[in-house]
This record gives C-alpha cells, structure tokens and sequence, in this order.
C-alpha cells in the first residue's frame, strides 16, 4: 500500500509516546510537506514512519555547532523499515551552499541520487545541545537547523564509513566558507582600499603598471562585491626575513574560510625564496599587480568546478614585492552571464585589443572581432595578454576563412596546466571526435584533469574547444606542430580522405573535385 501523510499521522498517534505525540506529528508534517509525489508512491507507511522517528533520534542530541552525519542501510528489525537504498542523514545549522554541495559530493562519489528531503526546522534546544520536544518553531530561542535525508543507490555497509567522513569533509568546508562569508567580503574592500592607495604612489614603485591598470583592479574588486563573486577562502603571503634570509610564509592569523585550513601548507612554515622555483618566483616578485586565473583544486562548496584564483600583490614602502592577497571563490552566474564589456579588466582588454587593429568600429571585422572575445572561456580572457588575445582571434577569423583544423597552445601564468583551443568547421564536429581530441591531448600532455569549453561561431560554420589540462609539462617540451597534425588528423572525415586520394591520383583538380563531388555521397556508411 502506498504511504498517505494522513495515514502517516494516525500512525504517530498510535505509536510515539503520548506527550511526544503533537511535537511527532507537526515534525513529520514538515519533513514530508515539500516531498516528490514519487516517494510517497513508492514507501509504505511503515517506511514513512521509520523515516520520521529515525530522524528524531539523529537529531535529538547536537551541542552547538556539530556537524552530525549519519549513512545507514536501513534493516526493519533495527530501523523498523526497510528500502532498497542507503541512507544519508545530516543535520547543523543552517546556511547556503548545503544542498547543492552534498548533491554534488554524491556526484563525485558516482552514487545515484533516487529521493531527498531537505526541510528547515526550528528547533529549540539546551545547553547540552539536547532537543526540546515541546514544540516546534515557536520558541523565543528557536535556531533553523538544516536536516536533509538522502535516498542513495545501495552502497556497501563497509563503505559507509568512508561516505561519512567524506560527506563530513565537505560540509566542514561548507561552514568555513559560510561562516567566514562577511569577513572576507569585508577584506576584498580592504585589498580595493590598498589598491587606492597603492594608485596614489604608484609613481614610486618599480611596476609595468600604469595608473589606469589599477584603475580597473579597484573597480574590478567593487565589481566582485556585486554579488559577481562567491568568496570561499582568504589567506595571505608575507615576504619578510627571517633569521638573516628573504623568506616567504603564510600569515595563519589572517586566513579564513576554506584557506584557514593551513594543514599541508608548504609555507606553513617560513621558505626560503631561494628555494622556490624560478618561475613562482619571478610570478611572486614580478608580473602584474592583480592575476586572474583557475586554481587546480575543484571547489566542494556550491558547485564542483576548479575554483577561480585571484591574487594581489603587496608592496612595501620601497616599492618591492612583499608578498600576496590571496581569494579563492566562484564567479557567480551573474558574473558570467554579464557581458566583457560590463567587467572592469575585461573591458579594457578589449579595448587594447581592438586598439591594435584598423577595422572601423560598426564594420563586419570590429563586430565579429567583438563576438569572438565574448565566446571566450572568462578564465583565459582574465591571464592573457591583449596582444595574445588579439592573435588568437585573428586565427580563429582566419582559419574561418580556410575551413581548416587548427590548434593553439599557451602556458597558465601559474604554470599549473596548459590552455589548448582547437578550431574546426562545424561539419567535422560531433561528441566522439571532441572525445578523441581531449583523450590525444591529455594524453599527450600528460594531464591528470582536463576541462573543456564549446564555442560556436557567429555562422554557425565553425566550433572552437577550449581545454584547460592540468599539467606538470611545461610548454616548452611540446612538438607543437606535430601535435597540430595529429589533431586535424582525428577530425577527418571518410569523404575528406576520398577527396585527398583523388587530389593525389588526378593532376586535374577540377576533375578531381568533380569526381569527389560526385562520388562522396554514394557510399553507405557499412563500406566506408
């Protein structure tokens, strides 16, 4: 018999003790109130009711501030239901992010998700953290508290265990970056109060940077405080010496959110620059002011993406690099839906870029060269140089022209992966030859990740894969022409080796294209 909340009801009153019975029963009411249709279909009311009072036990007992997280395989003589699933139960105190990234813990773990329930309750509890069965939601020191319970494919009661503490791991992560969400808000209008003053004497310093650079990275970090940017970790860099030798160390006192986490930390501990690698340490102590980039570790608050990078030098009084400002976070998609020329950064690099060429503004070239710079991956428009991002448009509009294959490849300024794009026409493109392309370059380049962006052209007739491989390979090793070949190569087509066989067999190109024309859609797909 399928499970009804009115029968679920009559149950309570018959089975939980009769001074907990009004408490049950409203408890019940709101963690069944938003359920999908399709679990109430398929549980009993047995089920229903084991649910509910397995949950009043998970919950009765939280001190303040615990994270409780239990997973179960629920056994009717202990549980007093039962269900071809695992159970996942957590319960704290209530904050953004907690659904959406235990979904996406779930994900990671490959463990299919068949229901949930995820209600907000408020509970009152005492000093030892022992929950009031009095009422519910009406008393004066009544805190929300999340309580979510998810319907999991059926793991293995050894694995249980293990899908505990990663669940716990992620919600830890889920409380430091929530409880630290204002401060660190409050130290990206620090770092912009820096910058002001840094604009005021940037006369002094021995820096590329032109006062209008440091424009934009002041309006780019008020930019970022318009809701454009989850933040989820602060931490900072001090360059200082320490026992007569330029050291560099993380400042512990200062970290927040996801970055207080100093465990690990190669500079936990003060480095000597002279043991830092040449390239992070011309990155530490030279470049620009403000980079924009991807870190290598995939967020586990929010959604699971490679976390977005944003750094900002220091300076002492004299001018030199003392060390770095440190966010990590998420664009927000209202960030990426805004325009380039609405993002401060962005916008100036467009206009460097469409400085460097002659295409009046309006005209075909000066609209498309637009175009192309929008369709770009956000992340690359952020480290690239104008320059770079004016020479990658030109290929892209060129070999537009051509209808051929081609493949680009650039360093991450953080020498923590490469940037790769392959353009191709649209005929070529489908999803098993973008699969043998990123599985080719991974390979080749020996990646341990890979993401990867789909562009369209404004015709239609062309796509474009932006790849990001994270790499310990450097840009340098790479036989970038043959590696070019070999992308093109997977892109062709049966009918594209036939029109090449009849090139080189007819000294008559008109012929031979005459013949491919004619012969290129006459063969099914068993011959070819």
């Amino acid at each position: 018999m399928s499970a009804s909340p009115f029968r679920l009801q009559k149950l309570i009153s018959r089975e939980a003790p009769e001074e907990e019975v009004p408490f049950t029963r409203q408890f019940a009411g709101q963690l069944f109130e938003k359920a999908p249709r399709e679990l109430l279909e398929e549980l009993d009311d047995d089920a229903l009711l084991g649910i509910t009072t397995s949950a009043l036990k998970f919950i009765e007992n939280r001190p303040a501030d615990a994270i409780l997280v239990r997973a179960y395989n629920p056994v009717q003589k202990r549980h007093g239901w039962e269900a071809p699933y695992s159970v996942l139960e957590i319960c704290l105190t209530d904050r953004p992010f907690i659904v959406d990234s235990l979904r996406a813990a779930l994900s990671r773990a490959g463990l299919r998700l068949h229901h949930f329930l995820h209600p907000i309750f408020s509970l009152q509890r005492d000093a030892r953290g022992r929950l009031s069965k009095k009422n519910l939601g009406k008393a004066d020191r009544a805190v929300a508290e999340a309580y979510e319970c998810f319907l999991i494919e059926r793991v293995a009661n050894e694995r249980l265990e293990e899908l505990e503490t990663h669940i716990r791991q992620v919600l830890e992560d889920v409380v430091l970056a929530t409880g630290d969400y204002r401060v660190m808000k409050d130290k990206a209008e620090e770092v912009r109060n820096y910058l002001i003053d840094l604009e005021l004497r940037h006369r002094e310093l021995n820096t590329r940077d032109q006062p209008a650079d440091i424009r934009e990275y002041i309006e780019f970090l008020e930019w970022l405080n318009d809701d454009n940017f989850i933040f989820l970790g602060y931490r900072e860099y001090h360059i200082a010496n320490y026992k007569g030798v330029r050291t560099m160390r993380v400042v512990p006192e200062n970290a927040l959110g996801i970055l207080s986490k100093l465990k690990g930390s190669t500079y936990f501990r003060p480095v000597p620059m002279s043991q830092i690698s040449e390239d992070l340490r011309n990155r530490i102590t030279g470049g620009p002011i403000l980079l924009v980039t991807k870190s290598n570790a995939e967020s586990t608050v929010h959604r699971p993406a490679r976390m977005d990078y944003i750094g900002v030098k220091i300076f002492d009084g004299k001018g030199q690099a003392a060390g770095e400002r440190r966010f990590l976070g998420l664009f927000t998609s209202k960030a990426h839906s805004t325009p380039v020329d609405g993002i401060p950064i962005l916008r100036r690099k467009l206009k460097q870029m469409l400085g460097m060429d002659d295409a009046p503004e309006g005209s075909h070239d000066f609209k498309q060269m637009v175009s192309i710079f929008n369709s770009m991956p956000r992340e690359e428009l952020f480290w690239s140089s104008a320059r770079q991002l004016h020479g990658d448009i030109h290929t892209i509009m060129s070999i537009e022209q051509e209808r051929g294959v081609r493949l680009t490849v650039r360093p991450d300024p953080l020498k923590r992966g490469l940037a790769a794009m392959v353009i191709m026409p649209r005929e070529r493109f489908n999803s098993e030859v973008r699969r043998r392309i990123q599985e080719t370059l991974a390979t080749k380049l020996e990646a341990s990740h890979a993401d990867y962006n789909l562009a369209i052209g404004e015709d239609e007739a062309q796509v474009r894969f932006h790849f990001f491989f994270t790499t310990d390979l450097s840009f340098d090793s790479i036989d970038l022409p043959s590696l070019d070949r070999e992308v093109a190569e997977i892109t062709r087509s049966w009918e594209d080796q036939l029109r090449e066989r009849l090139r080189e067999s007819r000294p008559d190109r008109a012929e031979a294209r005459r013949l491919a024309g004619r012969f290129s859609g006459g063969f099914d797909e068993g011959y070819k």
